[in-house]
């Protein structure tokens, strides 16, 4: 099993976004390439299922992560400041 601890927060003195990458079994940093990506959740009623689009925009490399209800909320909640 590969793991990473995700720490992100908002630096009020550079009004900056931080991220910190930890490997859960090693305990060590892991620096990302510089990238962004597109995230957009899609719900698909009938189904009951949630799905969502990841794509690296300098590649174009895309994933698709399916889940039931909940996922867009978890998001909603837990990654956004300001969740509409």
């Amino acid at each position: 099993m590969f793991s990473i601890m995700m720490r992100c927060w908002h630096d009020s003195q550079t009004n900056s976004t931080r991220l910190r990458l930890v490997r859960t079994d090693t305990a060590e940093e892991i620096y990302p390439q510089n990238g962004s990506f597109l995230l957009r959740i899609t719900v698909d009623e009938a189904a009951q299922v949630e799905r969502c689009f990841i794509r690296h925009i300098a590649s174009g490399q895309e994933v698709y992560v399916q889940s039931g209800p909940g996922l867009q909320a978890f998001i909603k909640s837990c990654l956004l400041a300001d969740a509409e």
